[in-house]
């Protein structure tokens, strides 16, 4: 009887202990703090109510956004703590950049000392900007020489062709022939080494793979070639926990100041998806980092082999959300592409060809487009294509075309990514094609000019980028920095769109200029639309997650000449106030 009576004392004894853990726990999340947030002004990104002067958060999501009395009126008798640190500031939704890379690129990129034509700002400081082939050079010298440790290697990323004319292994090895020299493009699709790097990671032997993208005699390697041959055993140094993760955090800081809330990696699982994952889940899963990163995995017939092609490859991607964190999460069938190359390079493909005669490249080639697209697509996979030239704008609007009347689909929601040079005809076909765009503005501010001089010609390089005849047309357009491509600073990208100015201040194309309001939807709303996270980031509305980006002016009010410099204070991360801090 002891024996029962005790049994019977400890089931009753854990289920008052589960009923009080049960009101224990309903009673704190009941007891969670609301919010009350009043601003200057709050611009919502929703018709229905365009404006706002309050907003109430409770757990990180938005309850009620008004005027401070309406908002009042619908928290009722609930307990709420009144905040007016934004009394005199602007309020907008959380800024999105739907086309980063904090791994492939940035974490790599970071471990570089910059030498690019145009100045930047870092957390670490001002890089200066440097033009022409002799200043160029000069730079790399000095650099070389401030070297002490004759062991390490000189790492540089910034070079490009049309500013600082053309460069070779030879070049490098009259600065030293001795320490490894690694000059990485603006574009990062294509690299030059000196002879002692091409040693360093086993070339320049009797076996050195033959690839029309990769020049051993003048060490220069590009593309698909540069990718396959390369950039592997660059990965194997550069991922070196102690170079890697100091970068991770400089690009954390880099999106803060640019009052990005929520990134999203477009290359993805490009390399090792484990040690990637590992090294930003160690700087990113913390409770002071005040974003999201989203991931998209990369697919081409190099990356798909390593899981046995493409069926394969699209099987081990659906497994990826089972690692989502609460700041870093995989899309559910969503994948990237790459068609022609870069624009930095002036490598995408265009209908009309070079004015100097060179021509364009593939990443991934038609064919292999082609066998990728109906994989994906058929899996209801959502497909983002990076193109950049008129051609491969054709090329893959022609896989689309495709794909939809073979195997038709509601949403797909295919999204074009940088779209550097394409046609008015092409717009409306894009438009035609229900498809979206994520613009890289950046281009036409760096290149439009000097594209004029060489490559393109003025009509085509003044015309890059035509994004009034995108909205135009109906089409759903974001903006991106493609960072380390551009600063990631979306209202930098808003200014570009909304100005065309090019980095001398000339107006290039002002009829494709873009309304303030709607270069401010691309940062927001819309940038969250062609990712599929409408529905919980984009625009202040009840339900949705409370991010906003906090700023010191309206950007509706200042001019568009000015907006890029409309000062950022801060963001509101899930309803957690992270100021950026200053020097």
């Amino acid at each position: 009887m002891k024996t029962k009576y005790s049994k019977m004392m400890t089931a009753l004894f854990g289920i008052i202990l589960i009923a009080v853990f049960g009101m224990t726990v309903h009673a704190h999340a009941q007891s969670a703090p609301t919010v009350v947030y009043t601003a200057k002004k709050i611009i919502t990104m929703e018709q229905s109510l365009p404006e706002a002067k309050a907003v109430a958060v409770r757990d990180g999501k938005i309850i009620a956004v008004g005027n401070l009395e309406e908002v009042k009126n619908k928290l009722g008798r609930q307990e709420y703590e009144l905040n007016d640190r934004f009394k005199d500031k602007v309020i907008m939704p959380g800024f999105i950049d739907n086309h980063v890379h904090p791994m492939l690129v940035g974490g790599f990129l970071l471990q570089t000392k910059f030498i690019t034509p145009f100045d930047w700002n870092l957390p670490s400081g001002q890089v200066k900007g440097v033009k022409g082939r002799e200043a160029y050079l000069a730079r790399l010298r000095e650099m070389e020489a401030k070297i002490e440790d004759p062991q390490e290697w000189l790492w540089t990323w910034g070079y490009q062709r049309n500013f600082h004319g053309d460069l070779s292994r030879n070049d490098l090895d009259a600065i030293t022939s001795t320490r490894p020299v690694i000059v990485w493009g603006r574009s990062f699709h294509e690299i030059v080494l000196n002879t002692p790097a091409l040693k360093a990671i086993g070339f320049l032997g009797k076996d050195d793979p033959q690839h029309e993208q990769i020049d051993w005699h003048k060490g220069l390697a590009m593309e698909a070639g540069f990718k396959q041959y390369i950039l592997p055993k660059l990965v194997a140094i550069l991922m070196k926990p102690e170079r890697l993760l100091p970068t991770l955090k400089t690009i954390g800081q880099v999106l803060h100041m640019g009052g990005v809330t929520t990134a999203v990696d477009m290359a993805a699982a490009a390399t090792d998806v484990d040690k990637e994952w590992q090294a930003q889940q160690a700087v990113y899963e913390k409770d002071d980092t005040p974003f999201r990163i989203y991931y998209i995995p990369l697919s081409s017939r190099l990356i798909a082999n390593r899981y046995g092609g493409f069926e394969k490859a699209a099987d081990f991607f659906e497994t990826l959300p089972q690692r989502n964190t609460h700041h870093m999460k995989w899309l559910h069938k969503q994948v990237k592409f790459l068609a022609d190359g870069a624009f930095f390079s002036q490598l995408m493909q265009m209908k009309d060809g070079y004015t100097d005669g060179h021509k364009g490249e593939w990443i991934m080639p038609p064919d292999e487009l082609k066998e990728a697209g109906e994989v994906f697509w058929k899996r209801d996979y959502q497909i983002h294509t990076h193109v950049n030239g008129d051609l491969g704008m054709d090329v893959v609007l022609d896989m689309l075309n495709n794909l939809e009347k073979e195997y038709p689909r509601q949403d797909h929601r295919f999204v074009l990514h940088h779209v550097g040079y394409f046609t008015k005809d092409q717009a409306k076909r894009i438009a035609g094609l229900g498809a979206v765009v994520s613009a890289q503005p950046y281009y036409l501010y760096t290149m439009g000019e000097i594209y004029a001089e060489q490559g393109l010609g003025p009509d085509r390089a003044y015309h890059m980028l035509r994004l009034k005849s995108l909205v135009d047309n109906g089409i759903r357009l974001s903006l991106h920095s493609d960072f380390p491509m551009a600063p990631a600073e979306p209202l930098k990208l808003a200014w570009v769109a909304a100005n065309r100015l090019s980095a001398s201040g000339k107006v290039l194309a002002p009829e494709e200029r873009i309304s303030v309001d709607a270069a401010l939807r691309a940062i927001t709303i819309d940038a969250a639309y062609a990712v599929q996270l409408e529905n919980s980031i984009g625009s202040i509305a009840p339900g949705k997650i409370a991010d906003f980006t906090v700023l010191e002016q309206d950007p509706y009010e200042v001019q568009p000449e000015a907006l890029k410099d409309v000062p950022v204070w801060g963001t509101v991360f899930e309803g957690k106030v992270f100021p950026i801090k200053t020097k």
